[in-house]
């Protein structure tokens, strides 16, 4: 049955609300607006008049029967999904409630190993005991990328009894590989795979872009519908597909983990991306996109120190939509790049040791793209002219192990939480086993996690990357001068 897409039912409800001006006698506390701060109230307003609750005339997102059933079956519509949940904590949600919906106490799964940390935070609450494969990593870049398929399906084959294999496509640079044949692989073990698919919400939309998850046989799929999309911040969708997952589970378990107060506003949103989407965005979409990339073609060849990459044997589908920009003489580090480019009106989505990265709208003005363009140029001018920073060899920082190889921490990560630890200088944290998440961000991927054994590789890198600038995301020492780590002798 064809699907009104023009439509977008839980936000015509909130206007029906705000439009029915009855006087509030429930929560929130801000009635409609009518209580709240004067010198914000202007800014707010408009947001205040339908922050709803589930009172009556308005459905539940845990029990769906109307307005939210009626968008979330579209959303499914447009993802290509059996069925897809509205998300308001961000895709961090989503994939804890993946983790609690598949795995059980002491249940393996096959997890790639540059995950998002909400990742590695669901299978601490669930229980789990991963086994992790260390990514393939792309040569000119260096950023993580799914591992080749042999070396996963060796690690099915060695794993007979894993709950699911569960990767990142794309990665937060817009890497993806077809993962048609990994969907079948797993198909023919009966186990579902997993997508992080969190900086792909666009993909599938128009010839431009890379291939979805859902597309190539993915089961689960979790997707940050703010990110590439235009839903509000924290607002983003799990898709399902297939029967190898429960959706009651998820439902459950989602009940579980969402507030029994949710707002309204990001759920509308999520709504309103997806009429935009199908009524507007997809030729938006692949207009931008070509747009983009006759920018990034003419403008290649013109930079002497600056590069744009533009894709590789190693990688099968590059976003349109992202330009990963480095230096080729090394004259500035990622970190400084975005510094540099910050200077000039431009601020970049991830910057890295040798990287950064633009993160272009599905709907770019002509001008805004300019704008980038004559940064680059300028950055580019003033690096080949006069050295703007002191030039440094950049060693390559050990993020992974090996491509391929499996690694099960000698204690889980649900052991390694409830353990006592505690702190050594970093010089001498080596051989023992880390009593904390130590994590770049972003793109939010741990370095080391708790119950994996610290080695004099991770204790270089630390200190490499501290010293390029890098930003490590809450560590019980900001210096990084020392560590956490289990305490055994207790």
């Amino acid at each position: 049955m064809k699907m009104d897409h023009s439509a977008a039912p839980l936000y015509e409800a909130l206007c029906l609300y705000e439009d029915c001006k009855r006087i509030s006698l429930h929560v929130p506390g801000h009635k409609d607006g009518r209580v709240f701060d004067e010198t914000a109230l202007e800014r707010f307003s408009g947001i205040l008049k339908i922050d709803a609750t589930e009172s009556k005339g308005i459905d539940d997102l845990h029990h769906p029967t109307d307005f939210i059933k009626e968008a979330q079956q579209l959303a499914a519509d447009a993802f290509g999904a059996d069925h897809t949940f509205f998300l308001v904590g961000g895709s961090t949600i989503g994939n804890i409630a993946v983790a609690l919906s598949l795995c059980a106490p002491g249940d393996k799964i096959l997890v790639q190993r540059n995950m998002h940390k909400s990742v590695f935070h669901g299978l601490t609450l669930a229980g789990a005991q991963p086994v992790f494969i260390a990514p393939g990593v792309e040569s000119a870049t260096k950023a993580a990328k799914v591992s080749d398929f042999g070396y996963i399906e060796k690690a099915l084959k060695e794993n007979q009894n894993v709950k699911g294999l569960w990767i990142t496509n794309p990665n937060y640079y817009g890497m993806s590989q077809d993962i048609s044949v990994l969907a079948e692989m797993c198909h023919r073990k009966h186990v579902p795979l997993i997508v992080d698919e969190a900086h792909g919400a666009h993909f599938g939309q128009a010839n431009p872009v890379p291939p979805s998850a859902l597309s190539k046989g993915a089961d689960i799929v979790v997707q940050s519908t703010h990110k590439m999309l235009t839903a509000m911040t924290m607002a983003s969708m799990l898709h399902v597909k297939g029967h190898l997952v429960s959706q009651k589970r998820l439902a459950q378990v989602l009940g579980m983990l969402q507030s029994t107060s949710p707002s309204y506003p990001l759920l509308a949103s999520l709504d309103l991306a997806r009429r935009y989407l199908v009524t507007k965005g997809r030729s938006f979409l692949q207009d931008t996109a070509e747009r983009l990339e006759k920018k990034r073609l003419d403008l290649t060849p013109k930079l002497k120190t600056l590069t744009i990459w533009g894709g590789s044997e190693e990688v099968d589908y590059r976003d349109p939509l992202k330009w990963i920009i480095s230096c080729r003489s090394q004259a500035a580090t990622g970190y400084q790049l975005l510094d540099l480019f910050y200077q000039l009106g431009c601020t970049a989505e991830i910057s890295d040791p040798q990287n950064i990265v633009f993160l272009f709208s599905i709907n770019e003005q002509e001008k805004d793209m300019d704008q980038v363009v004559n940064a680059i140029m300028e950055l580019d001018h003033n690096l080949n002219k006069q050295q703007l920073v002191e030039p440094q060899k950049l060693t390559h920082t050990m993020l992974f192990a090996e491509e391929g190889a499996l690694l099960q921490p000698p204690i889980s990560l649900g052991e390694a939480f409830q353990m006592p630890r505690k702190k050594v200088a970093l010089e001498d944290a080596g051989g023992a086993l880390c009593g904390e998440m130590i994590l770049p961000y972003p793109p939010g991927i741990p370095l080391l996690i708790p119950g994996e054994e610290i080695t004099s590789a991770h204790i270089q890198t630390i200190r490499q990357l501290k010293e390029m600038g890098a930003y490590f995301q809450s560590p019980s020492d900001v210096t990084l001068k020392s560590i956490l780590i289990l305490d055994q002798t207790i």
